[in-house]
């Protein structure tokens, strides 16, 4: 999804002037931007939004995607290059050029306090990074990698999918040269998927030739493997293998002198993250189930989070639910995740958790409706209930669809 169509749904009903900072449904007026889940600090000018589009300062945000920025006086000519990327825009013309090749601009660069302000989304996308708009914190989130983040109403980070994440996903290969225990040296890896592991002689899990299927654990089926990094702000590495099921069930394990360890939760157990069809994780620890999870527009929204904290997977909830409320969302994404619906004109909070009349709905039927209400489980963290009025004037009750 481009970021020039998020903005069109955030700002199709506003004025914007030409200098002023504004933001739809947001915490605040000031837009923010983050590059890599790393937030841009900005001196003295700071992103200004003009006709539903967003410029940055130059220096400020593409000298921390690894770029350098030259500014010719002259001719008023700001040039961006990174690795085999030149991009050259010119102060208030609606053309740029990628490598020579010219683009046209729907908002041409700007000076505001004698800073040139770029539009962030073209310059980013004529690298090839991936943009994503979060109206919730005003807030955009740069890629460098091209893969996108997904926002997150309740925490200002963005998340990505775990095959995104991972530096090796497989559902049944090998591979060399991955560094699991951060030592310096290489492992290789080789991994089967099985549909029943007791009755399949094949080692599902080898490292360096040795067979490390029986510390899986309780595991009786395997679907992939990943090697994730999922805190890039410790030095260790996780591998995530995940179990067959209607409901896939994520298992985390580390690799440290030759042994296989299992990551346990609070109480001790292996800890397990259920999922139906995506694995969210934010690089800093964070993991969202889409079993939890509702994304529309530009945020994710559920009741709780899960938490890597050194060898342990605890569950955690997320407060101010009702700073989502009033909201108009519009379904931008592709991950057709399941929920529970009750039809229903009037909301009773809490009431709905344990009901038996029931259907189930995919998010691509979900494609517009307004939040009214919500309710979340103070003793579970996992659900989460969101009241909303559909397009055709009906209302319902949608949940975390549960198996």
């Amino acid at each position: 999804m481009k970021l020039r169509k998020l903005f069109a749904i955030g700002f199709a009903s506003l004025s914007i002037c030409a200098v002023t900072s504004i933001s739809v449904n947001a915490e605040n007026d000031v837009v923010s931007v983050s590059v890599d889940n790393t937030m841009v600090t900005f001196e003295d000018q700071t992103p200004v939004i003009i006709d539903g589009h967003t410029l940055v300062p130059a220096r400020a945000v593409f000298e921390q995607v690894g770029a350098t920025v030259e500014w010719d006086q002259p001719t008023q000519t700001a040039t961006i290059k990174k690795d085999n990327y030149t991009v050259a825009v010119t102060y208030q013309s609606n053309i740029m050029y990628k490598n020579g090749e010219a683009i046209e601009l729907e908002q041409p660069a700007d000076i505001i306090e004698n800073r040139i302000m770029l539009p962030v989304r073209a310059i980013s996308e004529a690298m090839d990074f991936a943009v994503t708009w979060d109206g919730h914190h005003s807030l955009i989130l740069i890629s460098t990698t091209g893969k996108p983040y997904r926002p997150y109403a309740f925490l200002k980070t963005g998340f990505r999918t775990l095959e995104d994440q991972a530096e090796f996903y497989s559902n049944g290969s090998a591979l060399d040269n991955i560094d699991l225990d951060g030592d310096g040296k290489a492992e290789s890896i080789s991994f089967a998927s099985s549909k029943d592991i007791l009755s399949d002689p094949t080692p599902v899990l080898e490292i360096n030739g040795i067979d490390y299927t029986a510390g899986l654990g309780s595991l009786t089926s395997v679907y992939s493997i990943a090697v994730i990094d999922i805190d890039k702000t410790d030095s260790t590495k996780e591998i995530v293998i995940t179990e067959n099921g209607d409901t896939l069930t994520a298992r985390f394990y580390r690799y440290e002198n030759g042994i296989l360890k299992t990551l346990a939760n609070k109480d001790g157990e292996a800890s397990t993250v259920p999922y139906a069809s995506t694995l969210l994780l934010s690089g800093t620890g964070y993991l969202l189930s889409d079993l939890t999870g509702v994304c529309f527009t530009d945020v994710m929204v559920t009741g709780c989070v899960y938490r890597l904290d050194t060898d342990e997977i605890g569950l955690y909830q997320m407060t101010k639910i009702d700073t989502i409320f009033g909201r108009n969302l519009y379904n931008t994404y592709s991950d057709n995740m399941l929920y529970n619906i009750t039809y229903t004109m009037s909301y009773q909070p809490g009431s709905y958790k344990d009901a038996t009349d029931v259907g189930v709905i995919y998010s691509s039927s979900l494609t517009q409706f307004k939040l009214i209400d919500g309710y979340k489980d103070e003793s579970d963290p996992r659900y989460i209930e969101l009241y909303i009025e559909l397009p055709t004037g009906e209302k319902a009750v949608i949940t975390p669809y549960q198996t």
